[in-house]
Parts: C-alpha cells; sequence; structure tokens
C-alpha cells in the first residue's frame, strides 16, 4: 500500500523523490514489484511531481517498503516507467484578466502540463499583434511547472489569415523573437477559416516556426476536425501528413459539430469525435494527436430565431438548471447531454454568446458533463494518442478535474458513471449482484424506497457538505451539522441520497452522516443475538442503516464474495435489505465444510479498462468491482494496462 511520497535533500543541491510503501503483511511483501506498484499508483506520482519538483533537479528515486531502501532509480529511468500513462494535458485562456487565469489554472488540481493564453492575433492587413503579456501570469506557471504556449489566431478572419500568410518568414521571425524575449515555451498556431487555396504556405510557415524556434519548446497548430476527409474550403487549408512533419502535435478541435447559425445538436458527438480521430490517424502518427474538447455547450431559441447555437458556458447552464423550470436527458447515441429550460419574467437574466441575454421563452441546450467527457478522454487512452486539451478554460463545471487525469489516461477512480439524475445508471440491476460494499445504503423497505423520510445529521458530524453534484464533487450548496434537519427525497444507492434541505434547496449528501428519523437511537454496534439451542448453526443479525449484504459477509464470513451463503440461508431471492430485517447468519463453526470454493478465472488489463468496466463486461454487472478488488488485494481504483487480475466466477 502506498504510504507517502515525499523530496528528500542532497548536500549536492539535488533532490531524492521518496516513495514509501507499508508492508500489510507477508504475502504483501513476498508479491511486492515496485514497478508494478509505481504504474499502479503512477496517477499520484505525477500529480506529486507536477505539483512539487518539475522545477528542481531530481537526482533519483528511493523506493522505501515500511522504513527499508528495497530500491533506488535514476529519474530518467523512473520518468519512464510510467510515461505511457502521462499524457499531455493543456487548455486554452482566451476571457479573462490574468489573475482569473492564474484562478483558472489553480482549480485544475495539477491536471495540465500547458497553457495556451491568447497573446499573438493577426490583423486585418496580416500584421501581428502583440496583446498584453502578463509576466505575473508567466511566472506563476513557470513556478507551478505549467509550459506557457501561446496560441495565434486570426479569429476567424479570413481576410486576416490569408495576408499574414503571404509573408510567412516576416511572421515566423516575429513569433521566434517574441518567444525568446518573454521566455514562452513556444507557440500554438491557431489560423482558422483559410482555404485550400493557402495549404501548401500553412504548412512552410509551420517549417518556418520549427527552424526558428528552439526544438525543446513547443510548436503546435490547431487543425479542424475532418471526419468526412474533406479536402476543399477551410478543412483544406490543414495538411495533417506535412504539417505533422515540423509539429510536436496537431491539435484537433473535435468540436461545433453543431456550430452557431446552425441546427441544433450535440457539441461534439462519440462518432464525430472518434472518427475525427480515426481521420487523423490515417495521415499521421498517434503521437502527434492531441484531442481537443469543449468546455462550453450551444443554445437555441425553440420559439424564435433569436439565439441559434449561441456558446454558453456549462457554469451558465449548471445555474439556468437550478433556478428554471428545466428537462435533462442524457443521449446514449451522442454521449451527450441535452437540456430543455425555460426563462421567465422572473428569472434572473442569463447572457450567452458574449453580449446576448436570454429573454423569456423556451430553449434546449446541448452540452458535456462528466460521462460525456469521460466517453470522450477515454479515446485519449484506447487509440493511445498524445493526449488532450480543452477550449477554454473558465466555463467548465470545476468538478470535472477530480478525475480528467484518470479519463485521460484510461483509468478511472469513479465507482460508476455519472449521469443526469432523471437517467437510469448502467447495469443496476440489484436483483442479480450485491451493492457495492463499505458505503453503500441498504434499500428502504418497498413500500417507501422513494418516499421522502425525514432524517438528521448524526449528533456526533460537524461540517457535513451538501453537494450540488450526486456525484459528491464540486459546488457545495449547504454545509450543515450535528442535529441538523433534512428530507430524504431518494436514496440513489452507492452511499447516497437526494435530500431537500429546510430552505428548500434539493442537494446529495452522504449516507454516513445521516439517520433517519426513529432510527437515529440505534448505535453503530450491530446487533447480534446468540441462538439459545447451541447445536443451531447461525446467528442473527438486525440489518442497520448502511448495511449491505456483502458488508455482512465481509464482517462475518471474513469476505464480502461470499454473500450468497447469506441469501440461501434466508431464502432471498434478491439482495435488497431494509433496517430492521433480521438475518441468520451461518456461525463461525458452520463455515468450512459449507464454504465454496471460489474459482477465479485470469484477466489482462486493456488500455482503456477500469474497474467497472471489467465487472460489467467479464461478470455482468458493474456493481460487482468490489468483487474483483478484495480478491486481488486493491486497495484502489486505479489500473493500469497489462495487470493481471484474478475475477470471480460469473
Amino acid at each position: 500500500m502506498l504510504k507517502d511520497i515525499k523530496l528528500a535533500y542532497n548536500y549536492d543541491g539535488t533532490y531524492d523523490i521518496v516513495i514509501e510503501y507499508e508492508k500489510n503483511n507477508a504475502e504483501f511483501a513476498l508479491e511486492f514489484n515496485s514497478i508494478n506498484d509505481i504504474k499502479t499508483n503512477s496517477q499520484k506520482i505525477i500529480k506529486f511531481i507536477k505539483s512539487n519538483a518539475k522545477n528542481l533537479r531530481i537526482a533519483s528515486v528511493r523506493i522505501m517498503l515500511s522504513g527499508a531502501l528495497v530500491a533506488t532509480i535514476a529519474f530518467s529511468a523512473f520518468t519512464s516507467i510510467f510515461a505511457a500513462t502521462n499524457k499531455y494535458s493543456m487548455g486554452y485562456l482566451y476571457s479573462g484578466t490574468d489573475q482569473q487565469h492564474i484562478e483558472y489554472v489553480n482549480r485544475t488540481n495539477g491536471a495540465l502540463d500547458t497553457v495556451s493564453p491568447s497573446y499573438f492575433d493577426i490583423q486585418d492587413d496580416g500584421s501581428l499583434k502583440l496583446n498584453y503579456l502578463s509576466q505575473n501570469l508567466i511566472n506563476t506557471m513557470h513556478s507551478q511547472g505549467v509550459k506557457v504556449v501561446p496560441f495565434l489566431s486570426n479569429h476567424w478572419n479570413r481576410t486576416a489569415g490569408i495576408n499574414a500568410l503571404k509573408d510567412v518568414e516576416l511572421l515566423s521571425t516575429q513569433i521566434a523573437d517574441y518567444v525568446e524575449e518573454y521566455n514562452l515555451d513556444g507557440v500554438n498556431v491557431d489560423i482558422e477559416n483559410v482555404t485550400h487555396e493557402q495549404r501548401d504556405q500553412y504548412t512552410e510557415f509551420v517549417r518556418l516556426l520549427r527552424e526558428k524556434i528552439p526544438s525543446y519548446k513547443e510548436v503546435s497548430v490547431a487543425v479542424a476536425a475532418n471526419p468526412n476527409d474533406w479536402q476543399t474550403g477551410w478543412h483544406g487549408s490543414y495538411d495533417y501528413t506535412e504539417l505533422s512533419k515540423y509539429a510536436d502535435h496537431l491539435f484537433i478541435m473535435t468540436y461545433d459539430e453543431h456550430y452557431e447559425g446552425g441546427d441544433a445538436g450535440p457539441v461534439a458527438s462519440i462518432d464525430f469525435v472518434e472518427n475525427s480521430i480515426k481521420y487523423a490517424l490515417s495521415k499521421t502518427t498517434a503521437d502527434k494527436i492531441v484531442l481537443g474538447i469543449p468546455l462550453y455547450g450551444r443554445v437555441w431559441s425553440l420559439d424564435s430565431n433569436r439565439i441559434v447555437g449561441k456558446g454558453i458556458s456549462i457554469d451558465t447552464i449548471n445555474d439556468i438548471l437550478k433556478n428554471c423550470s428545466s428537462t435533462v436527458t442524457y443521449d446514449e447515441s451522442s454521449q451527450s447531454v441535452k437540456a430543455e429550460f425555460e426563462i421567465t419574467e422572473s428569472s434572473a437574466k442569463y447572457t450567452v454568446g458574449g453580449d446576448f441575454v436570454l429573454n423569456p421563452g423556451k430553449y434546449v441546450v446541448w452540452y458535456e458533463n462528466d460521462q460525456s467527457y469521460s466517453s470522450k478522454l477515454n479515446l485519449v487512452s484506447k487509440y493511445d494518442i498524445k493526449g488532450a486539451g480543452s477550449w477554454s478554460l473558465g466555463q467548465e463545471d470545476p468538478s470535472i478535474w477530480n478525475n480528467y487525469d484518470s479519463w485521460i489516461s484510461g483509468s478511472t477512480s469513479d465507482n460508476t458513471p455519472s449521469t443526469p439524475d432523471n437517467t437510469t445508471p448502467p447495469d443496476n440491476d440489484n436483483t442479480q449482484n450485491p451493492t457495492p460494499p463499505e458505503n453503500n445504503e441498504s434499500q428502504l423497505p418497498p413500500s417507501s424506497e422513494n418516499s421522502s423520510q425525514e432524517a438528521i445529521i448524526n449528533p456526533n458530524e460537524s461540517d457535513v457538505k451538501i453537494y450540488k453534484n450526486k456525484n459528491l464533487t464540486g459546488n457545495v450548496i449547504a454545509t450543515l451539522s450535528g442535529g441538523d434537519t433534512i428530507t430524504i427525497i431518494k436514496n440513489l444507492g452507492d452511499g447516497v441520497y437526494q435530500v431537500k434541505l429546510s430552505d428548500g434547496q434539493i442537494g446529495y449528501v452522504s449516507s454516513n452522516y445521516v439517520s433517519i428519523k426513529g432510527e437515529e437511537s440505534e448505535t453503530n454496534t450491530p446487533e447480534v443475538s446468540v441462538p439459545s439451542n447451541p447445536s443451531q448453526e447461525y446467528i442473527i443479525h438486525v440489518v442497520q442503516s448502511g448495511d449491505s449484504l456483502w458488508k455482512i459477509a465481509k464482517q462475518y464470513l471474513g469476505s464480502g464474495t461470499l454473500y450468497p451463503q447469506i441469501q440461501s440461508l434466508n431464502n432471498l431471492t434478491s439482495d435488497k435489505i431494509y433496517p430492521g430485517m433480521q438475518l441468520k447468519i451461518p456461525n463461525s463453526q458452520s463455515i468450512g465444510q459449507n464454504t465454496p470454493i471460489t474459482s477465479y478465472t485470469e484477466y489482462n488489463v486493456k488500455k482503456g479498462d477500469s474497474l467497472w468496466k471489467i465487472a460489467k463486461n467479464q461478470l455482468g454487472n458493474g456493481n460487482r468491482y468490489h468483487e474483483i478488488k478484495e480478491i486481488n488485494g486493491l486497495t484502489e481504483d486505479t489500473i493500469y494496462p497489462g495487470q493481471v487480475l484474478k475475477l470471480p466466477s460469473k
């Protein structure tokens, strides 16, 4: 088990990274493999390096096991161990002040390698305009180990773009000089809406930039997504094959599938994104491709033509859906979210597309959430491309950064996919498989499963957060203390209640902090009744709030995988239980001969796998991922390609 990561100073001015593991048992000590464990914990280690060690001289990495040194690895060799999982990650910075830009980056939790602010503009006559370069931003990013690669843009002005490409020698020299003068880390070329007639000039411009800018600095190009292989118009201005010979990578703008002025639809459907990647792979190599994702949505009027596909931030969308009448659906075919909402005279003023206010009326908006981001960013690992980037920071729901690293590396720390409130999570079939252990709330009695129940925050708790998001991440709408009253609207499973607060707000809270009124006097100690007849081969367990069959089996039988014994003894046809229910539990004398021998199969982890996905595909239900964790002695949900896992029988 990974215990700690820290820095150790050496007398020559260098540092060592010290990774400490804890030996839980003899079996762990025998099986300990430093390389495999580094890969398993790669995301934590990478995040530590990004946050603490990027500007230091690192000599080596020391691996400690329960205080004993077991390996010393040169830092260069160490980074190669998990290079494949360390995907490139960048974000564009457009609107806002330099201080706001710093805040936008800080809330990404160290997920970014590079930021790209809008420092270089092209004017109508093709000349270069230098925008305000914030030395504060540049220095702050460098102090955090983040590269600053500003983008050069004509902002869709075709005349400006064509004129600029008439003198690529001058423009490339000016850019290279500014990169050197302001200690920038390269340039991202974002010249859009020129045509196939400028294709060769465009390529020559990138070639000259690569020639004039030091090789250790980035030269990259933002290119139109082209799943249909269009060779004329602005799509034809990008020669993927030739550009990739000189550029470090091509940033594929896999968004605006539906755009301002066009019909309503997804900003970036899964087919559009994936086919764009496939097209790029037919023209260049995977290490030259960076996937672009939108941190915004687009909105259309349903009863007028005033608003036709205007851009709208995810933050604004969430605010509208919270405060206005709305219907939200998850479109499985496009892996995108669609919401219809109504603005009334009493609604707050919401601005979209820069300066357009949403007048009273009905609207439809297409946008992204955790589930849609996960499905698209997982394509990074599926096709083993270089990484991902986003347009543009500051528009997103900050909670996406909780899982961003995992999504682009092909692993996930989420227990379940995120879905909107009125959609059904996949494979949540409780008639065949156990609910996840430890943090899962037992089902309410069938007659009241979805009815409101009065509850209180446990008396010994303080600072209990009520979240806006049912994944219990991101925005907090209230903080409660022991004794505060709430109303449980619905038990969502996975240890989450949807609740109503005294002021009428709707939010989500962990069931660990809540007691249903009438049950709060119960202690957390399970009620166990020892049978009077010594020959009886079971004891009685009274189900408590928070119990599941898996959790009870783990407590009494030593393994959650033995829950079928409890089902069989109690003639249960499903795994649903509820507080107050009395269950027969096989006692210790009856376990042994009657304990089934568990058979296992082996599974080789592939890129894009997660424990949930493996459980779903191999065992028939994603909820059984906890069984895989327990059988393999995993303490975290992170897995890596090539890892061999034991799987229980179906």
